[in-house]
């Protein structure tokens, strides 16, 4: 008898201490199957097109994993327009444009597309300013890509789609 009890404390106490390490291991597994965010030496960035009718101008831009290691995006990126001199452009980002943000997974040479849109109609008699350059910080990145573009969004705003898999265009 005081062997089956014993036993029985013996198989109770594994049983709370395996109970208790599951969800950390299982934390620990998922945790090293997600990859990291993607970072900024990890990304390119390119335009995909831009089109626009009546006043509102389309763009598509590609984010692509340059590196050997997969990557996360998810949500939207962020914009900042620049003028010939460097100068930042007043520049209000609306998160606004479908898709919504979904998980995406860049695998080495993956690609990711957002849209923007923006008006390049003016609300008075002066010309709207047109960017030379634009600053692109990636979902979930705190460092941005740099890249020649030439916008022309009246009163700084731009609205951004948050990143959806693949290479799609305006």
């Amino acid at each position: 008898m005081e062997r089956i009890r014993t036993s029985l404390i013996g198989v109770t106490v594994a049983a709370i201490v395996a109970l208790a390490a599951f969800p950390t291991v299982s934390a620990a597994l998922q945790s090293a199957a997600r990859p990291a965010s993607c970072l900024r030496n990890q990304l390119g960035v390119r335009a995909n097109g831009i089109n626009g009718a009546a006043g509102t101008i389309h763009g598509a831009w590609v984010f692509t994993n340059v590196s050997a290691k997969a990557c996360d995006l998810d949500g939207y990126p962020d914009i900042q327009l620049y003028g010939r001199r460097g100068r930042p452009i007043p520049t209000t980002v609306k998160r606004n444009l479908p898709p919504a943000p979904s998980h995406v997974k860049l695998l080495p040479g993956g690609s990711a597309t957002f849209y923007s849109s923006y008006s390049d109609v003016s609300s008075g008699s002066a010309a709207c300013p047109t960017s030379a350059v634009i600053q692109i910080t990636p979902p979930n990145a705190t460092a941005s890509l740099f890249i020649p573009a030439q916008l022309q969004a009246c009163r700084g705003i731009v609205r951004v789609s948050a990143v959806l898999g693949g290479v799609h265009p305006a």
